[in-house]
């Protein structure tokens, strides 16, 4: 313990700043948070559309299926390239610094 508190601000500041074995690049981060974003923004969309009852409406496997097609068509875009550009922007702010 006596050794943790002898550390100087320095070599504190050294500990923090190596990147951590397996964790993602910022371009790696930064399309993970699109994605959820999309995702998040897709599920909020759905929510402010009335239900049809076309396609049955039992609750849990409607919110499923509406889930999952959110994850997919996340999934395609960013594996595509074709997000909004948002990773791109954090990616190159995070660079930067």
């Amino acid at each position: 313990m006596s050794a943790l508190l002898s550390l100087s601000p320095v070599a504190t500041q050294e500990i923090v700043a190596q990147p951590t074995p397996g964790a993602p690049t910022n371009a790696e981060a930064a399309k993970q948070f699109e994605a959820m974003l999309m995702s998040f923004v897709f599920q909020q969309m759905r929510g402010t559309v009335q239900p049809s009852g076309l396609f049955g409406d039992d609750g849990n496997a409607r919110s499923t299926y509406d889930y999952l097609l959110d994850q997919a068509v996340t999934s395609q875009a960013m594996d595509a390239g074709k997000g909004w550009g948002l990773s791109q922007r954090l990616a190159a702010t995070w660079d930067a610094k």
